[in-house]
């Protein structure tokens, strides 16, 4: 039976995943244009690594130097490494375009599911934990994670991983179990900051099970010593090279404000039916005689309690999506909330079906006005910028320049034949957070002697809703509608807006030397300059 459970999980997991492909693709969620401003720059960040890796492992930092000043990254911050050197072998060898990321992103996002089928397998109640694993993929933040290119969703699986791996380690104290929690866990940090709740979880599982003796293991001390080791130079280099500081201040203020966010995601997500059956679990794992389903309701309780507390306590931007952690483990607790009814008969079970159907009408509503995701036809403009080669300006919303980009250097191939500029870096200055917007030229004239300057081939400028993004977006307009461009307009392949499109008539040379000093690869000379 132990033999069979992981393959249970597993395929369960990928069951769920293909669902949640599914789901994506029936809403309308599977856009080639990647929209949210962090897609583009996870993409590009992943294709670096296959690209690198393609080219025969060259020197990594000028490599990154030169790939991130054709196609420069559009975030502020500076994820970790972990989840692009999991998916390094696939950009390597298959170069998935951004609608092939979009897929396996899309699958990705309900893999945390198999840790529920896992559970559940655990206590003997399969068919209920197939039904709770299913459900997962249908949840609001689930099925909208689908939709997007994020680290949400990786750093939950590998949160839910290291979890199941400490569960396995205290239950049965060993220290190469100990060491495979501690690899698991440094995982889950190294591909997304907020994975460092998973610290939190043998000091609250410990307090909950009162198994305090694990504390004089010497191989729980060790193994954390390797996860230190493992994580510590990435955020050492990350703070050395860090843009600028937290969006909020630490402190009881901020703390509560994390706390009401939560809760009102997990309504959203749950409903008050969901919430209820999940306190009605919590509550029986400290009263039900069933050792197995008390083991993992503790375990849950501790996942739950560890993500709520590291968002209270480590300042962050604020949203929904950093919840996922916690979420597959919600879920465990209704299942075992349904169980616990279950039992009370006869009452328990004619209430326990409406409880359940109850817990899912917020998964059903949200499913049923999700909206197709934009689509600014991003791919067929990627290969006109490949095709005509040189310098090209884009210019739009962060998410349409993102897409931009990303769709840019699927079509060069790895080439670096072309160079893409961001038209808000040279057009306009602003701080890190995008505030004090002012502009840097303030006529058409002198809009095109930047883009003379620069040597620019072409520009493409998003509007959506037909409404321009930002006040240089009116002037490189304006300075492109010349003699010496040939310029069209483009509907959005879906979605309210318009694509404008303007080639320079003739040939003329980018400046390499200029667009190198002023791209988004600053980042990269900080890293190599703290590395230094």
């Amino acid at each position: 039976m132990l033999a069979r459970m992981p393959a249970f999980a597993v395929l369960t997991a990928l069951c769920a995943g293909l669902v949640s492909l599914l789901l994506a693709w029936a809403t309308g969620g599977l856009s080639p244009s990647l929209i949210n401003p962090d897609e583009g720059a996870h993409y590009v960040n992943s294709l670096f690594i296959g690209d690198w890796i393609r080219a025969g492992f060259p020197s990594p930092m000028a490599y990154a130097q030169t790939y991130y000043a054709h196609f420069p990254r559009l975030s502020i911050g500076h994820w970790p490494p972990g989840w692009y050197l999991v998916q390094s072998p696939v950009f390597a060898l298959l170069r998935p375009s951004p609608l092939g990321a979009l897929a396996i992103s899309a699958v990705v996002a309900a893999l945390p599911a198999g840790a529920i089928a896992w559970t559940f397998d655990r206590m003997g109640r399969r068919m209920l934990g197939l039904a709770l694993a299913l459900s997962y993929v249908a949840l609001p933040l689930v099925s909208d994670s689908a939709r997007y290119i994020l680290l949400d969703q990786p750093v939950a699986l590998a949160v839910a991983l290291a979890a199941i791996a400490w569960m396995h380690a205290s239950d049965a104290p060993q220290s190469r179990r100990f060491l495979l929690f501690a690899l698991l866990a440094a995982a889950a940090v190294l591909i997304k900051g907020n994975g460092a709740l998973i610290a939190l979880v043998p000091a609250i599982d410990i307090a909950l099970t009162g198994r305090w003796h694990l504390l004089r293991r010497p191989g729980l001390w060790i193994a954390a010593a390797v996860a230190l080791m493992l994580v510590a130079p990435w955020y050492w280099l990350s703070f050395r090279i860090s843009a600028g500081g937290f969006n909020y201040e630490p402190g009881l203020a901020y703390a509560a404000l994390s706390l009401r966010a939560n809760a009102a995601a997990l309504f959203g997500n749950l409903g008050p039916a969901g919430i209820t059956l999940a306190l009605t679990g919590a509550v029986s794992a400290f009263r039900t005689t069933d050792v197995m389903e008390t083991r993992i309701a503790r375990l849950s309780l501790a996942v739950i309690a560890s993500t709520l507390v590291f968002q209270a306590i480590v300042p962050a931007a604020i949203e929904p999506r950093y919840i996922a952690p916690m979420l597959p483990w919600m879920l465990v607790l209704i299942g075992i909330g349904l169980t616990a009814l279950w039992r009370l008969r006869p009452v328990g079970r004619r209430l326990a079906v409406p409880a359940a159907m109850l817990a899912a009408l917020p998964a059903c509503l949200a499913l049923a006005s999700l909206a197709p995701k934009p689509d600014i036809g991003a791919p067929a403009l990627g290969r006109e910028m490949a095709d005509t080669g040189g310098l090209w300006l884009v210019d739009g919303r962060a998410g349409g320049e993102g897409s931009l980009i990303a769709a840019a250097a699927y079509a060069d191939r790895g080439a670096m034949r072309i160079w893409v500029g961001r038209a808000s870096q040279w057009l306009s200055t602003s701080d890190f957070m995008g505030q004090d917007y002012r502009l840097a030229a303030d006529t058409p004239d002198q809009v095109q002697a930047i883009l003379d300057r620069l040597g620019t081939s072409g520009v493409v400028s998003a509007a959506e809703r037909n409404a321009l993004a930002f006040p240089h977006s009116r002037l490189l307009r304006e300075a492109v509608v010349s003699d010496g461009y040939a310029t069209s307009r483009r509907p959005f392949t879906r979605g309210n807006g318009t694509m404008m499109v303007a080639r320079r008539i003739g040939r003329i040379t980018p400046n390499p030397a200029l667009i190198e000093r002023n791209t988004g690869s600053a980042n990269v000379g900080r890293m190599s300059a703290a590395l230094d």
